[in-house]
């Protein structure tokens, strides 16, 4: 009876907590050390618990699987364990499914089946029963939706739940295995060649074979399959057939087919026929130990035929949304859709109003003129390269005065792939139609977004990539554009493919032992189970007489009595299926008679112990069945008793080590098939005792320093190792390297600029050969609170009230809070500082604060919390649920309001549209004012009450009032009424076209290649100008050309000339001078024609030399320049000087005039500096062409000028000519 063994149990504990701590302490290691729970058990206090989560059954069915493992369903005894299943559930199953408990209701009152217990501890937290006239008897956990938490349903026997099974720690002893492998009982002399049955490495994998394949060089299509094992696996591939509705495997034999090769378990399909090859295959792999089978797979054909070439064209309203579907050609598998303009591959860009669907269509949320063209779909296969593109088709745009208001297109928010499976990756996507092009918020109700989901395409696109099993549930997408907003919510419903969660493990078993075999596998829907052993399905009435009574299948549990080394060794496996796959987890089973041996396991030759320490003797020798063990210290037998316990294993322990203890130890295993012993001396030393030790408590500030020490003495002969942990966790060499706060000297441990995460427990382990001790020590540590949890808001227009529970404390007294919100279009901004709260809940500690008059009208908000204390400010807490403000009139003038422009007879009045944290409300629209300035007293007004949100509009005046001032303002108003107007802006009116004529117009030639016009200046006289004067047009033509051949100059500005440049030399232009203002230009001028000069000098100077006069100055020589005919006369000559390091635009000239002397004198020039030198004519025509290559040249030093000009100067001159030449020739 489990309880009557819980009750044993704690009496025995109450029993041992009466004796000394030393006697406490070797219980518990002893408890330790005979008490666990079997593999996939979890253990709470003195019993083990199994969580079966699949397949679900009815409650009698679900207790019977219990038994097998020998157990109940779970038993609820008090308060501490029932929380303990509610903490297990709340990280076990993210789904909140329900799972049976041992709780029925007898004679009117609940209690647990198994040993009749009373429950009435736990009777509050029953969920209330549907009042549905259903008699419901038995008690599951359940998930709550509405209460938000886990606790106890009422359920009928009939349902099909999980279940939780329980059973006493020390009733499931025999199902503790011996940790064998496959070196059990063998002798390996080479490691790579262990005996063992065929286990898979790679897995086939179904294949889509491209139909446009067909045509290449090589066509062929591959399924891997692989598996190791010794000796070497060998294949067979199989083809699955269904006959009579029957499934049949056919083998695939290459010998009778050459489009077949079977090579290292490749399948190759050469020349794929779809006809034949489509199906389903799977491969075995096989050896002396057993066969395996592996997954199916398929192979399937791609395709896709040709779109429909005839396709009428598409028509949508301006302002409205409109869906263009792309009509895809038949396909398969699924493909990828492309939208081209215009041409291919011109594809359409996506914005927030243009938006590509994976349903294959184009959205538009709200067509513009722009809009209107032809149009193509193409498609792709996500298989394959192959594709097509449809035909080209027109979209015309309707002109259309009214707007649609906000809606969801088609069927949106929706989520593609529609039945997305666990592992992929899934895109949520919402589109509305409507104008102003709506934007939009996506988020998940009731839970946080999962990690790593990404948002894109303005927010449209959610995607969750690599998607779990918690990622379901309802999301919700929220589309606004000022004018309305409109939330739609989509379930995200999940499958999983079959995932073995407790896969079959390999088993060494005994000779006669029995043998329970456990698979449990997760999928969405619930799994099937199968049983295979060496390929072949498992069916009991299959099986010889004289193994039907020995083998038993129960779903996912085969159990085998009885095991015999020539009927049941092979390989096994279990298969777990539902809508989406069949997976096989795969063991071998050996069944092993042997004498004991100690051969690999010896006992160790030295065991070392500690001083009243604990120590344990290992005897671990192969053996099969399990063998006997006697134990001898020094000759004689002993036995368990006092401070000796001799384990089933076979391992010896002794507590109380004292001296007395050393001394040689043998251990001899025997069974029915021989004996063997090992031994082994036990040395007792003495072991670490602490010097110095951990305080019980550590209390200290953030940002402050603190020094832990503890110190050992121990037996001279050891050595001792140093742990620090924090909160359990081991602090690592590689933690001190990436927190360079830590600092680790053996027994001393230095935390530096302590921050809130340091505190915790801390312990100093101090480690040994024979014995470990250790010290703890609890860090307390002061800082700014924790983040508060729980925000609530409720809203009140412009003010807030906010409820919240405060953080931690962290030591100090809260002092004040800072509350931060956040609207959908903006960033986190403090609104209220400094705020005091009052406690409206001392029970809860419910904290709650006011703002006041700092909120915007009909404006979506969350918002966040965080507290003060006299250390400082800590985090924010998590952001409230969002919550909206009511409506009210507009608060905020337009800005910016001016205008002018447009055509004659118009007045053109923009301003800045009120940004949407303004609107207050719906449907924002305005009212403009007019008058002209200084000549009517009262405004004319105009309600655009039908454009929303716009940002100018153009009103239409008397032609006559053109170019005149006017005064203009605009009002706001939206759906609750009228807001405020802007200050009074002075504009002006459209403009007229000029129809003065400018006077006086003439031109001068400037060069060979320009022309200099001049005109009378034009008076500002309105009548005239009928504008302000931007500038004037020249109109230039050559003479020998029509007028209709003209270029043209627009010279801005009020200046009455301009350069015509960019001409042809000696050519005669004809020139006409127009005024110019913001309508066009005016009339043109008499024209004047004027001819350019003949070229500049085409020739360069030549023989160019510089010769140093003094430190400063050159003089320099060169050849005349002769021009030819179509040259002007020569001016004279520019000598053109600048620093090397400088650009030539730096450069000063030295003129010298024609008839001149052909030398010149440069002065001022730095000595010691370098200078390049080029010479050029120049001449009415403009400067010539420059003497080639620049001479670079350098001034020399004023000592050494001084020294040489006593009768070295032709030596200086000599070396600046020298050094010239050297320059040109490159050589310095």
């Amino acid at each position: 009876n489990t309880a009557k063994q819980k009750m044993e149990y704690k009496m025995l504990l109450a029993c041992l907590l009466m004796s000394t701590t030393l006697i406490v302490g070797q219980n518990i290691y002893l408890d330790q050390a005979l008490f666990k729970c079997p593999k996939y058990w979890v253990r709470h206090q003195e019993s083990c618990y199994r969580f079966v989560t699949s397949p679900i059954k009815r409650r009698e069915e679900a207790r019977k699987i219990c038994e097998t493992y020998q157990s109940d369903l779970v038993s609820i005894n008090t308060i501490e364990e029932h929380t303990y299943f509610l903490k297990e559930l709340q990280w076990r199953d993210p789904q909140h499914r329900t799972w049976y408990t041992g709780g029925k209701l007898l004679g009117g009152y609940w209690s647990n089946e198994a040993d009749g217990f009373s429950l009435s501890a736990v009777e509050t937290a029953i969920f209330p029963e549907p009042n549905d006239g259903v008699v419901r008897e038995f008690l599951a956990y359940s998930y709550s939706p509405g209460l938000q938490k886990w606790g106890l349903k009422k359920v009928t026997a009939n349902e099909e739940h999980l279940y939780i099974c329980e059973a006493h720690i020390s009733n499931l002893a025999n199902l503790i295995e011996d940790e064998r492998d496959y070196t059990y009982g063998i002798e390996i002399e080479n490691p790579l060649r262990i005996p063992r049955g065929p286990y898979f490495t790679t897995q086939p994998q179904s294949q889509v074979y491209d139909s446009a394949e067909q045509y290449k060089l090589i066509n062929e299509v591959t399924l891997k399959c692989h598996a190791e094992g010794y000796p070497t696996p060998t294949y067979e591939w199989f083809r699955e057939n269904y006959i009579n509705g029957r499934a049949h495997a056919e083998v695939i034999d290459p010998l009778r087919d050459n489009r077949y090769t079977v090579t290292g378990g490749n399948l190759v399909i050469h020349k794929p026929v779809q006809i034949i090859d489509s199906g389903s295959y799977h491969c075995k792999a096989s050896n002396k130990f057993g066969t395996i089978i592996s997954e199916t797979v398929k192979i399937e054909f791609s395709q896709i035929l040709e779109f429909n070439l005839k396709r009428s064209e598409e028509r949508g309203d301006q302002n409205w949304g409109k869906t263009v579907y792309c009509d895809p050609p038949v396909h398969y598998p699924d493909v990828n859709y492309y939208w081209a303009r215009d041409y291919y591959p011109n594809f359409v860009e996506q914005d927030q109003r243009v938006f590509v669907s994976k349903d294959g269509a184009l959205y538009f949320s709200a067509l513009e003129p722009i809009d209107a063209g032809v149009y193509s779909c193409s498609v792709q296969s996500t298989a394959s390269r192959t594709g097509r593109q449809g035909p080209f088709f027109p979209l015309r745009v309707d002109h259309q005065s009214s707007f649609q208001q906000i809606k969801f297109a088609n069927n949106f928010p929706k989520t593609f792939p529609d039945t997305p499976v666990v592992g992929d990756s899934v895109t949520f996507e919402c589109v509305a139609f409507g104008y102003p092009v709506p934007s939009y918020n996506w988020t998940r109700i009731g839970a946080p977004m999962p990690r790593g989901a990404t948002f894109a395409s303005s927010n449209r696109l959610l995607t969750i990539n690599n998607i779990k099993i918690e990622d379901q549930g309802p999301y919700e997408c929220r589309a606004s554009n000022g004018r309305g907003d409109i939330v739609g919510r989509v379930e995200l419903s999940l499958q999983a493919k079959p995932n073995f969660t407790i896969p079959l493990e390999d088993k060494h078993a005994d000779k006669d032992q029995d043998l329970t075999w456990t698979c449990e596998a997760f999928g969405v829907p619930d799994v099937t189970y199968s049983w295979f052993k060496n390929g072949e399905l498992l069916n009991i009435f299959d099986l010889p007489l004289e193994d039907r009574d020995r083998f038993t299948i129960y779903d996912n549990v085969l159990k085998i009595q009885r095991l015999d080394p020539e009927r049941d060794p092979g390989m096994y496996q279990c298969s777990a299926t539902n809508v989406l796959k069949t997976v096989y987890s795969s063991a071998q089973l050996r069944v092993l008679s042997m004498k004991p041996s100690f051969k690999k396991h010896p006992m160790e030759p030295e065991i070392y112990a500690a001083e009243r320490g604990n120590v344990t003797i290992v005897c671990n020798p192969e053996a099969a069945p399990r063998p006997k063990f006697v134990w001898k210290k020094d000759g004689n037998i002993i036995g368990s008793g006092g401070k000796r316990t001799i384990l089933e294993n076979g391992n010896l322990i002794i507590t109380r080590v004292s001296k007395d203890d050393e001394g040689f130890y043998v251990c001899v295993a025997s069974n029915q098939y021989g004996t063997d012993e090992s031994r082994g001396r036990l040395i007792v030393l003495r072991g670490p005792q602490f010097v110095e030790q951990l305080g019980p408590s550590i209390l200290v500030s953030v940002m402050y320093n603190w020094t832990l020490r503890c110190r050992a003495d121990i037996d001279p002969l050891l050595d001792i190792a140093y742990v620090w942990k924090h909160n359990g966790l081991e602090i690592r060499e590689k933690d001190l390297m990436t927190n360079p706060r830590y600092q680790i000297y053996d027994g001393t441990f230095h935390l530096i600029n302590i921050t809130l995460s340091d505190a915790g427990e801390y312990e100093c382990v101090l480690k040994s050969a024979v014995g470990t001790i250790s010290s703890k020590s609890t860090m307390i540590v002061y800082g700014p609170p924790g983040p508060p949890g729980g925000v609530v808001v409720h809203i009140m227009k412009t003010s807030a009230s906010l409820v919240w529970t405060n953080g931690a404390k962290n030591g100090r007294d809260i002092i004040m809070y800072s509350i931060s919100a956040r609207t959908s279009y903006g960033d986190w901004f403090t609104i209220a500082d400094n705020v005091t709260a009052i406690e409206v809940d001392r029970y809860t500690g419910r904290q709650q604060a006011e703002i006041e008059n700092v909120l915007i009208p009909f404006t979506t908000y969350e918002f966040r919390v965080k507290a003060a204390n006299d250390l400082g400010y800590g985090p924010y807490s998590l952001p409230s649920p969002k919550y909206s403000t009511p409506s009210a009139k507009p608060q905020h003038a337009p800005k910016n309001v001016g205008g002018g422009g447009g055509k004659v007879g118009e007045l053109t009045i923009t301003w800045d549209p009120l940004p949407q944290a303004y609107h207050n409300g719906r449907n924002v629209y305005y009212k403009i004012f007019w008058r002209l300035k200084g000549k009517e007293y009262e405004f004319q007004s105009l309600l655009l009450e039908n454009y929303g949100n716009i940002g100018s509009y153009v009103v239409s005046i008397s032609p006559e009032n053109y170019f005149l001032e006017y005064e203009v303002k605009v009002q706001v108003f939206n759906e609750v009424g009228e807001g405020p107007t802007s200050d009074i802006a002075v504009i002006y009116s459209a403009e007229d076209l000029p129809i003065i004529q400018p006077q006086g117009v003439a031109a001068f030639s400037y060069n060979s290649t320009s022309l200099n016009v001049t005109w009378q200046a034009i008076p500002a006289i309105r009548e005239s100008l009928k504008g302000l004067l931007i500038g004037h047009r020249i109109k230039y033509w050559q003479a020998n050309k029509t007028e209709d051949e003209s270029s043209f100059l627009l010279s801005r500005g009020q200046r009455n000339w301009s350069l015509i440049v960019g001409l042809q030399a000696d050519t005669e232009y004809n020139v006409k001078v127009m005024a110019y203002n913001s309508a066009g230009p005016g009339p043109a001028s008499e024209r004047y024609l004027q001819r350019t000069f003949r070229k500049a000098p085409q020739n360069p100077p030549t023989s160019v030399f510089p010769y140093e006069v003094n430190p400063s100055t050159i003089r320099v020589t060169w050849r005349f320049v002769q021009p030819d005919w179509g040259e002007e006369p020569l001016d004279g000559f520019k000598i053109r000087v600048w620093e090397v390091d400088q650009d030539m635009s730096t450069a000063n000239d030295t003129i010298v005039t024609a008839g001149s002397k052909l030398e010149a004198y440069v002065r001022n020039l730095s000595p010691g500096k370098t200078y390049n030198l080029r010479i050029l004519g120049f001449s009415k025509g403009g400067d010539g062409r420059m003497s080639s290559p620049p001479l670079t040249f350098q001034m020399g030093d004023p000592a050494q000028f001084r020294n040489s000009a006593s009768g070295n100067s032709f030596d200086v001159s000599i070396g600046i000519i020298f050094l010239v030449v050297l320059r040109q020739l490159a050589l310095i």
